[in-house]
């Protein structure tokens, strides 16, 4: 029925004068194009998208009988009361990412406003949040995949086609339920959901590569079980990073999207890995910052606007004093399990606008080779190349008579988001950088002029370059940064 009237991403775009499924606006909430109802489409966009109310007669009129009845027959329309030929949808239905998925209504048909969602809610999967989640995963092969926290199953629906085996679980019955009625909607076989308190239900199988989109949202009680991640938010992500060691197969990878805390204590990318416990020398710890925020500033101004109170922003003001957090952190991160005769690495970096799977895949490259204990000597053989998108800014002052700099601060906004403070002769050391020229010649070379102390180790210069080409300021062939960012597929604006 759904293919037989067009109800596809595409045609629902293009209905509604949008880009992406994940820009669509309801009616309710300012959409003026493809509001008129001329057919089908507009019929299953108005009824499952919009969650408005539709005349009986109309919805009789577009769908045949037995389409009429199988909608019927599922519960999936309902109608007012007796004497009311108007109905409404019962569930969410929408098309992304070439599925159909099924969520719990976002809205209420009759604009109650006493209308509250259900506690075990099912979170819609258009969401410009779960279009970030579902963007930083990779689409390539493996053997079993787990998504924990699945609510709509999306990830391990989705997984189901370059995976052996997917499972979904979540802790509500009513998540397990949707989520299975995607899978058999889609004609999926190879996905299991099933209900689980994160990794209860699957406590005997490991994984080759396991998601979350864990709730995150710090909260003074849960209200929502999809939404609400305890009082730092981050009660359920700790609890999923202590299971890895026990559930990731070595080789395989964890990837979450979710919200983290900078404390006094520790950032976040160290308490990641404190999490592992005594294992957490077999994992590589890359996290991925799109935003963060100071808490007091960010819940006073929500409240100034309305969307919450001066009460509640002074308690969680409390909240975060008490447990020492200086910032929120809107992140990606991913965990390798390595398996290799090397030390793990930490790595941390801020999203550019380019930044996307293939620049994580090029870190994650850097950093493995980096953690080598021969890398240093391997280094000072290396060719290095000023990256094409390093900017400069010097900063000149006076002495005995003449401008000397003073100040050397380096920026990139690709593959990362990147500023660094380096020494001032930086400036003329990249000017030499032509990539023809080896990192024990420069050195040779600025003993030469002056410019390092003649018994300058080896090393100092090394950490100086290896620095420079972690951040993309520099590349080498090796680890040549990627290019043609336009074929590039950039992680989406947080």
């Amino acid at each position: 029925m759904l293919s037989a009237h067009a109800f596809t991403a595409e045609a629902v775009c293009r209905r509604t004068a949008i880009a992406s499924i994940y820009e669509f606006r309801s009616i309710r909430e300012g959409r003026t194009s493809g509001v008129d109802l001329s057919d089908a489409l507009d019929l299953l966009i108005r009824l499952f998208m919009d969650v408005a109310l539709v005349e009986r007669d109309a919805i009789d009129a577009m769908l045949s009988p037995e389409e009429c009845r199988l909608l019927d027959d599922l519960g999936f329309l309902q109608c007012l009361g007796a004497g009311d030929r108007r109905c409404h949808a019962s569930i969410l239905l929408y098309p992304t990412e070439t599925l159909w998925i099924a969520s719990d209504l976002n809205a209420s048909p009759t604009d109650t406003p006493s209308a509250a969602l259900p506690d075990d809610a099912v979170y819609p999967a258009i969401t410009k949040n779960t279009r970030h989640f579902l963007a930083s995963l990779p689409p390539t092969p493996c053997g079993t995949f787990l998504e924990l926290c699945a609510g709509t199953g999306i990830a391990a629906l989705l997984a189901s086609r370059y995976a052996a085996r997917t499972w979904a679980t979540d802790i509500t019955d009513r998540a397990t339920r949707f989520a299975r009625f995607n899978a058999v909607l889609n004609g999926i076989e190879n996905c299991t959901a099933v209900q689980s308190d994160l990794y209860a239900a699957v406590a005997e199988e490991t994984f080759d590569r396991i998601v979350a989109h864990p709730p995150y949202m710090p909260s003074l009680q849960q209200k929502y079980i999809f939404r609400d991640g305890g009082e730092d938010g981050e009660q359920v992500t700790r609890g999923i990073i202590s299971g890895l060691p026990t559930h990731l197969d070595a080789g395989g990878s964890f990837h979450c999207t979710c919200m983290l805390t900078d404390r006094t204590t520790a950032p976040a990318e160290q308490r990641i890995r404190r999490l592992l416990g005594d294992q957490g020398a077999e994992f590589d710890v890359i996290l991925l910052t799109h935003q963060s925020f100071q808490p007091t500033e960010y819940y006073f101004h929500l409240a100034l606007a309305g969307r919450g109170t001066l009460e509640e922003a002074k308690l969680r003001h409390e909240i975060f004093r008490r447990l020492e957090v200086e910032r929120l952190v809107y992140s990606s991160m991913v965990l390798r399990r390595h398996g290799e005769r090397r030390p793990a690495y930490t790595a941390r970096r801020q999203a550019g606008p380019g930044t996307g799977l293939r620049e994580l895949d090029w870190l994650d490259r850097w950093e493995s080779a980096a953690a080598g204990a021969s890398f240093p000597g391997r280094l000072m053989e290396a060719r290095p190349r000023v990256s094409s998108d390093c900017r400069m800014l010097l900063t000149h002052a006076p002495a005995n008579g003449e401008w000397v700099v003073a100040d050397c601060v380096l920026t990139t906004p690709w593959p990362f988001q990147v500023e660094a403070k380096c020494p001032p002769w930086t400036a003329s050391l990249l000017n030499r950088c032509d990539g023809g020229v080896t990192v024990r010649d420069h050195l040779g070379w600025l003993k030469a002029e002056g410019l390092v102390s003649s018994q300058a180790p080896e090393g100092e210069l090394a950490t100086l370059v290896r620095m420079l080409l972690a951040g993309g300021f520099l590349e080498i062939p090796e680890f040549a940064l990627p290019r043609d960012r336009a074929g590039s597929r950039a992680l989406p604006a947080a």
